[in-house]
């Protein structure tokens, strides 16, 4: 083994040596070659490395010509090739559709198939039910030929029957004629009738419109109408309240009094006289009737003064007799008019006052008609 070893290293260590003889030799020998190969290719002179370029212009400028035709070749075989792809696509689609149309025309001959088949079944069938009816009919021909013969001979009768009915006909032909002028001149009547009835219609329209407007105006002359009644049913209605008020405060000042006047009886026939003395200065003496006065003067009074008076008639009122009746219902009767003609002053001229009051009667000047006449008289 250690013999292999120094074998090995002895070869190897020879071998070192003889490279390093040959070594320079063959170094020589390479950069002589190189030398040469410089000298070859590099210029020496501005003509060699001119016409070096040139070369090498001419050898690029030739490439490029070579490059740009063969790009160009390239470029028309791509051309040609897209066309020839989209020209068989378009053939591809038009085939497809080709054939969706015959896979459809397909589908619908099998359905025309499949229906012809049924309709050559359901006529299959129709040609089994007339063969059967086919039958049914010839059995039925016997039969009809000898109701021909019968009808035939029925036929004679009424023919002559038919001649018989022919000769009425005309007959009655002829009166059918003469019903044809009467019935136009029974047309024309009519016609004459019917202008006559739209005529009258048309006055009957226009009697209906006048008699509507009529109707109308009549039925605001009556709200008017009830307008003013219920008015004056409601001042009639004040007053104969105001009447029975005051019948019923004159019966009841007139029970105080008589009241009064028994207490104080009773009280002077119970003590002495010197305790009626002190009676007498002491009991409730009757307030005296005042004197009557004069209201307002005959004119419109203003609301103020009309309140005025009414207050103080109400104060004689209380303290009247039952002799001084006459003079407060003349009182009151002033003041109710005074009130009416105030109201109808107030009113202005859509007041039905005035018309009512034109409506009475000329008479007496006591009336409350009366006196409210005045009483607008002397302000207009």
């Amino acid at each position: 083994m250690i013999q292999f070893a120094l074998l090995f290293a002895l070869g190897f260590l020879t071998a070192i040596f003889l490279g390093a003889l040959v070594a320079p030799v063959i170094h020589r020998r390479i950069v002589r070659f190189a030398e040469d190969r410089l000298k070859a290719t590099t210029p020496l002179t501005q003509q060699e490395v001119r016409a070096q370029k040139d070369a090498a212009r001419a050898i690029y400028a030739a490439e490029n010509v070579r490059t740009s035709q063969t790009l160009k070749r390239e470029r028309d075989k791509a051309i040609s090739l897209m066309l020839a792809r989209e020209k068989a696509e378009q053939d591809m689609r038009t085939v497809r559709a080709e054939n969706e149309e015959l896979r459809a025309q397909l589908d619908e001959m099998n359905a025309e198939a499949g229906d012809l088949r049924s309709g050559i079944r359901l006529l299959e069938q129709h040609i089994e039910r007339l063969k059967d009816a086919l039958g049914t009919l010839e059995t039925d021909y016997a039969s009809k030929t000898e109701q021909a013969a019968l009808l035939a001979r029925q036929l004679d009768r009424v023919s002559a029957e038919l001649d018989e009915v022919r000769a009425v006909s005309a007959a009655e032909a002829l009166q059918v004629d003469e019903l044809h002028a009467r019935a136009g001149g029974l047309r024309d009547e009519r016609e004459t009738l019917r202008d006559e009835r739209r005529r009258e219609s048309e006055r009957a329209k226009a009697l209906e419109l006048k008699l509507a407007q009529q109707e109308i105006r009549a039925k605001q002359l009556e709200a008017r109408l009830a307008t003013a009644n219920a008015l004056l049913a409601d001042r009639e209605t004040h007053l104969e309240r105001g009447s029975a008020e005051i019948d019923r405060l004159s019966a009841r000042v007139r029970e105080m009094t008589a009241e009064l006047a028994a207490a104080m009886q009773a009280s002077r026939a119970g003590h002495d006289v010197g305790s009626q003395s002190v009676g007498q200065e002491n009991a409730i003496a009757l307030p005296a009737p005042d004197e009557p006065r004069l209201l307002s003067p005959p004119a419109i009074p203003t609301p103020e003064s009309l309140r005025t008076d009414a207050g103080d008639f109400i104060e004689r009122l209380v303290a009247a007799d039952p002799a001084e009746d006459a003079a407060l219902r003349e009182d009151l009767l002033q003041i109710a008019a005074a009130m009416t003609a105030l109201t109808a002053k107030t009113e202005g001229e859509t007041s039905p006052i005035p018309a009512l009051l034109a409506r009475e009667t000329e008479g007496t000047t006591t009336t409350l008609a009366a006196r409210t006449r005045s009483l607008l008289s002397s302000t207009s």
